[in-house]
């Protein structure tokens, strides 16, 4: 079925009045602006994701040599395909292991937690939690796992921008003209940035996750060509500051815009981590994954054609009431199977940082209930909204607090 309502219109729109409306049409529903199959229902989803690649298949499995550019190279780990693709992953738990997880929070994340804390308390009683603090950690996590200078505020503020153009890039189909003209420009300079690194690395290695791609990645994908550390690590660049940095947002939003959450927050600080789960969910920050059908099938009803395109709409299968109960769309911390939401996605390519993220979200909701007395929304200031098309937060964040 197809509907009037478009993905590309609602960019900077409240977009989930409009998912209901869509639900309404039914679970499976034409796209015109995307060119493929809008999937609302939370069931259908991890089917299609939990049947990659026998039924279906990720976009990147025909991938062109545009797409192959722009995503940095075919060693990307969201480009692999197959045993390729499993080796990868295995590398990249090896970098995101529980116990280096333990070793990063001491020596990295939270020290850049406080030292975020430390400028916006700087501000005197005023900040916006979004831009001051909540963008500002994830990409220099990751730049410091890198062995990267996270404290070049320049570096922080160019990461940010670039993956913001390839963000758009992907979010808007991948062929949109404008899309693919600035994404082209944004994977140059992250290769620019990147490269000088790789190569010093390369001849001295230290403790650092790109010296450890070209020790260690070999054992899972063979002999390493200068292009392909750089596609492994620029995956390793962009994906540990995206999703991040809105779910950062999102959760800061739900704790600090919703009393009875605070309130709840405020008994019991361990009830953090269902804040962030149900932030996830309500608001999770991609709002959509696209895959392909490997044959014709029938999905929810409808008819899907050997290769068509599927948006899997998360933001809409993280409220879908069959899923979620009888108010989907209200914050519930007592929520059964806090986790059982599809932001960081779901069977063999879910988010393979996600312990990271969640990780460095929880410190930064710490850290601000910490170190910032009476933190408040300012009412008398610019007020959230959920912008943006494909990945999405809750932003400007202008809070006020006792200096």
């Amino acid at each position: 079925m197809s509907c009037p309502i478009t993905m590309r219109a609602l960019e900077n729109a409240d977009p989930f009045p409009a998912y209901e409306t869509l639900r309404q049409q039914g679970t499976v529903v034409w796209d015109d602006s995307l060119k493929g199959w809008l999937v609302l229902d939370a069931e259908l989803c991890r089917h299609v994701e939990l049947n990659e690649p026998a039924l279906f298949r990720n976009m990147y499995a025909d991938a062109d040599p545009l797409i192959v550019e722009l995503k940095g190279g075919l060693a990307n780990i969201t480009v692999s395909q197959g045993e390729q693709h499993s080796r990868m992953r295995r590398f990249h738990q090896t970098l995101l292991s529980p116990r280096a997880l333990a070793s990063y929070r001491e020596q990295i994340i939270v020290p850049i937690i406080q030292a975020m804390l430390d400028r916006v308390l700087a501000k005197g009683g005023r900040a916006d939690l979004a831009a001051d603090f909540g963008d500002e950690i994830p990409p220099r996590v990751i730049c410091a796992l890198l062995g990267m200078p996270w404290q070049d505020d320049e570096l922080i503020r160019k990461t940010l921008q670039l993956n913001e153009e390839i963000m758009k890039w992907i979010g808007r189909g991948y062929y949109d003209e404008e899309g693919v003209r600035d994404a082209r420009a944004a994977s140059a300079a992250i290769n620019d940035i990147l490269l000088p690194f790789i190569r010093e690395r390369r001849e001295r290695p230290q403790d650092d996750f790109i010296s450890r791609v070209w020790k260690e990645a070999p054992h899972e994908y063979g002999e390493l060509s200068e292009a392909d550390a750089l596609a492994i690590c620029r995956e390793l660049y962009l994906g540990g500051a995206d999703t991040t940095v809105h779910g950062i947002a999102n959760s800061l939003y739900l704790l600090l815009w919703n009393p009875e959450i605070r309130s709840a927050v405020a008994n019991d600080r361990e009830q953090l981590a269902n804040v962030i789960e149900e932030a996830q969910r309500l608001y999770g920050s991609p709002q959509w994954r696209y895959r392909r059908a490997n044959q014709d099938c029938n999905l929810g009803g409808v008819d899907v054609a050997k290769d068509q395109v599927l948006i899997l709409l998360h933001g809409a299968a993280n409220r879908d009431p069959k899923r979620f109960g009888q108010c989907p769309s209200h914050p519930d911390l007592a929520r059964p199977r806090m986790r059982d939401h599809l932001t960081f996605g779901y069977g063999p390519r879910s988010c393979v940082g996600m312990g990271l993220a969640r990780m460095e979200m929880r410190d930064a909701l710490n850290g601000v209930l910490d170190r910032l007395p009476n933190v408040r929304p300012d009412l008398d200031a610019e007020p959230p909204r959920f912008a943006n098309l494909f990945m999405r937060s809750y932003r400007p964040l202008h809070v006020l607090f006792d200096a």
